[in-house]
């Protein structure tokens, strides 16, 4: 045979079978598009010159991964269900004398269409819509962006090579599965039933067991740091548990339906029942992806929106000033209430000046604070000095002292272990604890609360402390005179969000403290950093040049106290909201748009799934409907039987994929405190406006779908 002859009939074959092809190599396009955008947005020369562009791109990358392992399987399950659809073509061709080698041929042919028109279709769309993701990344991140088209080249190469790894992959496996089979085997392919899976009530079971155990995990967390090490785990025992359940709980479900004759034997109950009951298997399985990629979508969206809208307020809940200055010092002497009048006079007074006693320290102007860093500027060299520039005016300061320390469960009270401080040893029954001084505490809150030397308040940050004493092991040992309800807002929360935070006001902080303050552990890491926090507002803070220039101007001041005063200074880390605020926006706006993406992905996925679902079983039904259709059953009772089918089963993905939602509420929680959100009320709303949204183009989609169906078993007399 000549080539034009392979060519003609896989040209034939595709356009005959267009119903099930043009839906495969759409969803092909759109995931080479995806894939092709997130690649050149990764590379964007503009997201890398930009603070917090490197989240961005971390960001970028791992959804590129996400989208080869998810096209991967994707298509080889897409794949799969066509090759079983031709099958019977095939083996047709097999028994008119075409060889497997002919076959071969063809099926080459084939898959050089479908994969040419997929990823050429995908790398076109991917570079005509390239310009308009960009703006739309670029307007969600609040940056700007000229309007000049440009293509990567190396994108498109990187696309290009992968996806054709793909389908060169796809392809192995259709001669594989065509060469093992012979025409008979080939020819009934599609007429093979499914047997009800065996002992179902015992699988039923063991999938209850599983996702209770995983909805317990979700639900008992408390932490942040626990939420990722149970974060997979709870994740892989929902999924294997949705499978196990949609599998053997819908085979279990449907015999269920069949013993009640009530419901049963009606025209609109019977042929639907029935059918499904022997195909649950494969039926099973379909659908638990369906309510796995729904899930998904749900999570995505939810969390992804939850952060963006609630940006702003995170950012100010965590740094509530302008300018955030955290002084750390080399041990308890600068506690001492002398430090504080100096720095106090030096934040209050005409920014352009210093106090006397830091003028006498003349020689010192403007030397390099050691240790001190500011976020985004630099303390030291900058342009922009204090004493060179009109300084805006400081308002709404706020000074208060703190000791910071790491403590561990021990006899019903904490022992230091700063080895374990750095997170990722972190252990997860640890806490953060925080001393603060009784006068800070009540100059800060407007209260007058009085404690005893040996008394002591407490505060819990999603929590309770629960007990009358509150000791460390090291330090000594107080009564809890009483647990607050609220705590001083305050910038260090954006340092703490991923750990459990206690706060603990004493009477007397230097005494308090000062036990562990000057120790160090065996790593060299002091026992506890006892810190001053000047917070405050300046005109023109939200304007980043302004910020950055204060910044200059604080760790200067800082310098000038240090040699005024001699202080043990060992370093001041100096927050401008303004810049957080962009780091943030970086961010969640990356994660956001990352989130929109994936879910557009799994969204298409999920449609397709229900689609060949329906096409697949209306084949497979459509001998049946001819029969009933044959003995009197009318096209109003098969659009009933239909619409019973669907209420019965199909939407059971949606209502477990909310379960899984609910369920996994706290678990995400905790996840996004990892990022800074602060505001439950928002993640209920959005999560519960996801939901809705969804919903209502899952039902569409149904809707939709079930009209294909309809369409191919009503005319199964003709």
């Amino acid at each position: 045979m000549k080539i034009h002859l392979y060519r003609r009939l896989a040209a034939e074959g595709i356009r005959k079978n267009r119903r099930l092809y043009a839906p495969y190599m759409m969803a092909g396009s759109i995931m080479v598009m995806i894939h092709y955008l997130l690649h050149f947005l990764e590379s964007s020369p503009i997201v890398n010159e930009v603070r917090g562009g490197d989240f961005v791109q971390l960001f970028m990358g791992l959804g590129g991964i996400v989208i080869r392992f998810f096209a991967l399987l994707f298509l080889f399950y897409t794949n799969s269900f066509l090759i079983r659809q031709r099958s019977r073509e095939f083996g047709l061709y097999n028994v008119l004398g075409m060889d497997k080698r002919n076959l071969t041929r063809i099926m080459i042919w084939e898959s050089v269409f479908s994969s040419a028109i997929a990823i050429g279709g995908g790398l076109l769309l991917g570079i005509l819509f390239s310009k308009l993701a960009e703006l739309g990344f670029f307007y969600i991140l609040k940056l700007d962006t000229g309007y000049a088209m440009t293509v990567s080249v190396r994108s498109l190469a990187l696309t290009l090579r992968f996806f054709l790894e793909i389908y060169l992959f796809l392809l192995i496996c259709t001669i594989w599965r065509v060469w093992r089979l012979n025409p008979l085997e080939l020819l009934q392919s599609t007429q093979v039933g499914e047997k009800p899976p065996k002992a179902q009530r015992l699988t039923a079971m063991f999938g209850l067991l599983l996702l209770g155990s995983a909805y317990y995990l979700a639900v008992t967390i408390k932490d942040p740091l626990q939420a990722i090490l149970v974060f997979v785990a709870a994740v892989l025992m929902v999924i294997a548990a949705t499978y196990i359940l949609f599998i053997a709980g819908s085979v279990t479900f449907c015999r269920m339906l069949q013993r009640n004759k009530r419901y049963y034997y009606k025209p609109n109950h019977f042929v639907s029942v029935s059918s499904m009951v022997y195909r649950m298997k494969r039926n099973g399985a379909g659908l638990a992806s369906i309510c796995i990629l729904s899930t998904m979508i749900l999570v995505m969206l939810s969390c992804t929106v939850a952060l963006y809208v609630g940006d702003e307020t995170s950012v100010r809940e965590r740094f509530p000033r302008h300018i955030d200055m955290d002084v750390e010092l080399n041990g308890s002497e600068g506690l001492k209430r002398e430090f504080a009048d100096q720095l106090e006079d030096a934040m209050t007074v005409d920014p352009g000046t210093v106090p006397a006693a830091a003028e006498e320290a003349g020689t010192g102007a403007g030397a390099e604070l050691s240790g001190a860093k500011a976020a985004g500027a630099e303390l030291s060299g900058s342009a922009a000095k204090w004493s060179e520039t009109a300084a805006p005016v400081r308002q709404n300061i706020r000074i208060y002292r703190k000791v910071e320390t790491y403590g561990l469960p021990l006899d019903g009270g904490y022992s230091i272990d700063m080895d374990r401080w750095v997170m990722g040893a972190a252990d997860p029954t640890g806490r953060v604890i925080q001393f603060f001084s009784l006068e800070d505490f009540n100059e800060l809150m407007g209260t007058d609360a009085d404690l005893a030397d040996d008394e002591c308040l407490i505060y819990c940050y999603g929590g309770k402390y629960g007990r009358d004493t509150f000791a460390v092991t090291e330090g000594g040992s107080w009564r809890v005179k009483a647990e607050l309800n609220d705590f001083f807002e305050s910038g260090f929360r954006s340092e703490l969000s991923a750990m459990s935070l206690m706060d603990v006001v004493v009477k007397d902080l230097d005494a308090a403290a000062g036990a562990f303050c000057d120790m160090t552990c065996q790593n060299g890491q002091p026992w506890a950093y006892p810190e001053w926090v000047c917070e405050y507002d300046i005109e023109g803070g939200d304007d980043e040049a302004t910020a950055r220039a204060e910044a200059s101007r604080a760790g200067d001041t800082i310098e000038r106290i240090r040699l005024a005063t001699g202080t043990k200074i060992r370093g001041a880390d100096i927050n401008m909201r303004v810049v957080e605020r962009r780091y943030s926006l970086m961010m969640d706006g990356g994660l956001l748009f990352l989130g929109l993406l994936l879910s557009i992905v799994f969204v298409i996925a999920s449609v397709l799934i229900i689609y060949y679902k329906q096409i697949s079983e209306g084949y497979e039904d459509q001998a049946r409907f001819g029969i009933m259709q044959s003995v009197g059953m009318t096209k109003r009772e098969i659009r009933r039987s239909i619409n019973s089918q669907i209420l019965t089963v199909f939407f059971l993905p949606l209502v477990f994929a909310g379960i899984h939602l609910i369920f996994a509420f706290p678990l995400l929680w905790q996840l996004l405190r990892l990022f800074g959100s602060v505001d439950l009320s928002l993640f209920v709303r959005m999560a519960q406006l996801c939901f809705l949204v969804y919903g209502v183009c899952y039902a569409a989609v149904y809707k939709m779908t079930a009209g294909a169906y309809y369409g191919i078993v009503s005319g199964a007399k003709e």
